[in-house]
């Protein structure tokens, strides 16, 4: 299934590009998802997860708009034609 996986910021630093279209298996969760861009990337594990592998707090991933916070987080199932977004913490003031 295709999917879009966007990146801002310096996620967009650490993957050279602000939008990726992604082929996956049918099922697959943002879990997966995250880790073959980590696998692709490197850099970008350490910048999504903990050393627990639980994404670090304040990372906003979004699945087709929708925080998957209030989905099931990694677990959230990815459907064909869904966009994936992640945002790093922002600071400023």
């Amino acid at each position: 299934m295709k999917v879009t996986f966007r990146t801002f910021a310096t996620f967009r630093e650490v993957t050279g590009a602000g939008e990726i279209e992604m082929i996956l298996p049918p099922g697959e969760k943002i879990r997966g998802l995250l880790e073959e861009l980590c696998n692709a990337h490197p850099g970008l594990r350490e910048r999504l997860f903990d050393a627990a592998g639980q994404i670090k707090p304040h990372i906003l991933i979004l699945k087709n708009g929708r925080s998957v916070a209030s989905l099931q987080p990694l677990d959230t199932v990815i459907d064909e034609g869904d966009v994936i977004a992640v945002f790093p913490p922002v600071a400023g003031g």
